[in-house]
């Protein structure tokens, strides 16, 4: 935290657009293309991290191109990176040893932390009464930025992150502006916003307000007029409701004006929700076998949380716990230094969600292994990794014969990456479960998405998945005791079906072995037009196997009111406790991106999280 006034010096290293380092001589100087740049990438990728040569050589050369020797030319590499950077205070900046070099970044020193902490401080500025503070960290915090960073200092999910990091900055700014009684100011600041991206609902709700503040009435309604024509010409679909209601507020002026939506609302945290019996559900056929297994992982859950030990479940555990709530563990991501940042974390996040791509993640993961991932546990949170490789298909040679889809899966690296993995992310087996949900959306990884049996190329293909998912599944039970592995399904399979190619419901025929060895059963919802239907098709198919996690939520496009509408469907105790019955276990949040943008989602959602959410023990 920088608290008091808000720091200017210039960081050490910039990589919010084209990189820079301030130098020795206290001048800020692009780094130009070509070894020592893509060196200095790769250690501020992994800051304060040891990088292995293997992989800084991976980062500098092809692996057909390796020169003669690795070790010499890194170090060559490395000498001359030394003279362009400013000393560290605190000891060598750029160390080397036992074939690994480490870069040493303070905290405020690269642009992107500060960003990010200058950002959270506004918002909770903000959200303090502090309207004059919060100008000043977000106006601080988007001189900052240049630009994206480039995609070797960042991988693409961060790189989104940050994108809407900046809008989260822009939408507190606007809203303290007009807080401390600057509306024109305010409506400058959203004008500029629009010419980005004239497509973001939150930006027209605020100019509509900054503009009725400052007395300028037809304007706001004038601005009314224009978001409903474009989202009208891009989407055919009318503004959502907040704008709506704002624009009906204008209409009728009888009301005083609303106040500004904030960025980050402070969560409530009050006194413990009262226990209400929940209503009486429809008599349905029960899944005997499968829900002794979810009431045997949630006395495992409960258990870990509240820190009593208990023995690893199994099928037929005869254990069943009663409550008067339909409850369910509630996760978030997209990753776990996002999500510890987040305002829902107060209203009872049990479980912490993070992302894997690549091998390139892995090292960053090890070092999370030294605080990070027990400091999680020690909280009484799971941890939940999504497995998901996103590489174009290519026909590959495989035990099953000549297949179409993504190699990485099906490589011997990709066992040992997962190992690696698996090692970071290990708990005890007494402790909080590490959730893997594995091949994020199984059916994309072949080349022909279209259905189990589209072509041959592509039936092999996922024969040979179902292979390398019992190696896996074997795997994460050796190396993590506390480990609990599930395939990983987009949630509109259930919504269809094509037997002929084996698409939708037909698809969960062909992997019955694999989801009946699984410990637990997993999907995404992301769907741009809704996800509620979905959800309770894929709950009512996966539970026959097992107990289902919801491991994505997020519709695309970061539309509110499908988000709104999707929790407002799925959060009751009627539509809860028929879909816990069938097996739901577990809900995770993608990121909490659209919530900050978008203060009312994000009380809605911290209510629904206090209101059906195993509670975890207070830290």
């Amino acid at each position: 935290m920088l608290g008091g006034d808000v720091a200017q010096d210039e960081p050490v290293f910039a990589a919010l657009g084209p990189l820079t380092v301030l130098g020795p001589e206290g001048t800020s100087d692009l780094v130009p293309p070509g070894k020592r740049r893509s060196l200095l990438a790769a250690l501020l990728r992994h800051r304060n991290t040891w990088v292995s040569s293997d992989e800084l050589a991976a980062a500098l050369w092809d692996r057909t191109a390796y020169p003669s020797s690795i070790s010499g030319s890194l170090k060559t590499y490395v000498h001359q990176l030394r003279k362009l950077l400013p000393d560290d205070s605190g000891g060598e900046r750029l160390a080397g040893g036992r074939g690994a070099y480490r870069l040493t970044v303070r905290p405020g020193e690269l642009d992107i932390d500060l960003f990010e902490c200058l950002v959270t401080e506004g918002a909770e500025a903000l959200a303090d009464g502090r309207p004059g503070d919060a100008v000043a960290r977000q106006r601080r915090a988007l001189a900052l930025w240049r630009g994206l960073p480039d995609d070797d200092i960042v991988d693409v999910v961060a790189a989104r992150h940050l994108e809407e990091t900046r809008w989260t900055a822009r939408y507190c700014l606007a809203d303290a502006l007009i807080e401390q009684g600057d509306p024109g100011e305010a409506i400058v600041v959203l004008r500029a916003a629009l010419g980005d991206d004239p497509l973001r609902e939150p930006v027209w709700e605020r100019l509509m307000l900054a503009q009725r503040a400052a007395g300028w009435q037809v304007d706001a309604l004038a601005s009314y007029e224009q978001a409903r024509t474009t989202l009208l010409e891009k989407f055919g679909a009318e503004p959502g409701r907040r704008l709506q209601e704002i624009y009906r507020m204008l209409l009728s002026d009888t009301a005083a004006a609303p106040r500004a939506p904030r960025t980050a609302p402070a969560v409530p945290t009050g006194e413990p929700d009262v226990v209400r019996p929940a209503p009486a559900i429809p008599a349905r056929p029960r899944r005997t076998w499968s829900h002794a297994v979810f009431a045997g992982l949630l006395v495992v859950l409960l258990t870990s949380l509240s820190g009593s030990t208990v023995p690893r479940p199994g099928p037929g555990v005869p254990t069943a716990t009663t409550t008067s709530r339909p409850r369910v563990l509630f996760g978030l991501g997209p990753n776990v230094i996002a999500a510890e940042r987040s305002p829902l974390v107060s209203s009872g996040i049990g479980m912490m969600t993070t992302w894997y791509h690549g091998p390139n993640q892995l090292n960053q993961y090890e070092g999370w292994r030294q605080d990070v991932i027990p400091r999680i546990y020690r909280s009484g949170r799971a941890m939940h990794v999504v497995v998901a490789t996103w590489e174009d298909g290519t026909s590959i040679e495989t035990p099953r014969g000549r297949a179409c889809g993504q190699p990485y899966p099906l490589s011997p690296e990709f066992l040992t990456d997962m190992r690696r993995l698996a090692r970071a992310f290990a708990g005890r087996a007494d402790g909080p479960p590490l959730y893997i949900s594995m091949f994020h959306g199984l059916q994309k990884l072949a080349c022909a998405n279209t259905g189990y049996l589209a072509d041959p190329a592509t039936t092999l293909y996922y024969q040979a998945l179902k292979d390398r998912y019992f190696e896996v599944l074997e795997l994460f039970h050796d190396e993590a005791p506390n480990a609990k592995v599930a395939l990983n399904w987009d949630g509109w399979t259930a919504s269809y079906d094509e037997p002929d190619i084996g698409a939708g419901l037909s698809m969960f025929q062909y992997f019955v072995e694999a989801m009946s060895a699984s410990d637990f059963q997993s999907f995404n919802a992301f769907e741009k037009k809704g996800n509620a239907e979905d959800i309770r098709q894929m709950v009512e198919v996966l539970g026959a196997y097992g107990p289902v996690m919801c491991a994505y939520f997020g519709p695309h496009e970061d539309r509110v009111e499908v988000y709104e509408t999707d929790l407002e469907t799925t959060f009751t105790p009627e539509v809860l406790s028929e879909l816990v019955a069938d097996g739901l276990f577990a809900f995770s949040f993608r990121d909490d991106d659209l919530l900050r943008a978008s203060p009312p989602t994000m009380t809605m959602a911290a209510q629904v999280i206090r209101d059906y959410g195993h509670q975890p023990p207070r830290s």
